[in-house]
């Protein structure tokens, strides 16, 4: 139902996160989608009377690039309104990528938080495609073109490169966190390289700021909103 009176818009991320649209995962469940979340964030944005934002996460991470999409679509909104984060199950790796976006972060008492990491590599499947008497044909143009083919293992370069990428992605999601936390998480080392949490730990260690549900997190959105003249704390 529209209305024309001020009020706390909710986003949900539930799933995977991917590159593009979301929707149903292949072998069943939910994934969040970048270009949802983007889409939704600028709809808030550009409606007047949404005065104030709450994220609901229960994601356990996915594509690195989709995070950091989602990740700047919501500083850009946090910069007119306030955006709180509230965790339910978990939010772990490109879910706390996502979190970290917030202005505010709550979370579930049992809720799972953290894998501040990157994990790459593939699958060879050339070895048990042979047992089950199956062939492949590659057909290759470049040095790299069987990068990430499932029929060789990385060459000593092609795994140079993807351990670069690791470490460049690594060091962005890091930048990312302390960019909103800075002033909360102590030793960013102390809190990332993969390790998860759960929701008392991570308030004790600055990764987010109050446990509680949905409930106290729209409560609190809306509590930093001057319904009348659209003014919000910082």
């Amino acid at each position: 139902v529209e209305s024309d009176k001020p009020a706390v818009a909710m986003i949900c991320a539930d799933g995977v996160i991917v590159d593009g649209e979301g929707g149903g995962g292949l072998f069943g469940g939910s994934t969040v989608g970048s270009d949802n979340i983007r889409r939704a964030m600028r709809e808030a944005d550009r409606d007047e009377n949404i005065k104030a934002v709450v994220i609901r996460i229960n994601s356990p991470g996915g594509s690195a690039l989709a995070s950091e999409a989602m990740w700047q679509a919501v500083r850009r909104v946090a910069k007119d309104k306030p955006v709180v984060i509230s965790v339910g199950d978990m939010a772990a790796s490109g879910g706390y990528y996502l979190a970290c976006s917030g202005d505010y972060i709550f979370a579930d008492s049992s809720a799972i938080v953290g894998s501040i990491g990157v994990v790459g590599g593939k699958f060879v499947t050339r070895d048990l495609y042979d047992k089950l008497g199956l062939t492949t044909e590659s057909f290759l143009r470049g040095r790299n073109a069987d990068l990430f083919s499932s029929d060789t293992p990385f060459s000593d370069r092609q795994r140079r490169m993807v351990t670069n990428w690791m470490r460049q992605t690594y060091d962005q999601f890091t930048e990312r966190v302390m960019t909103t936390r800075g002033g909360k998480i102590k030793d960013i080392d102390k809190v990332a390289r993969g390790r998860v949490f759960v929701a008392n730990q991570a308030l004790d260690l600055g990764m987010v700021d109050a446990i509680g549900g949905v409930e106290r997190a729209i409560t609190y959105a809306a509590g930093r909103v001057d319904l009348k003249s659209g003014q919000y704390e910082v």
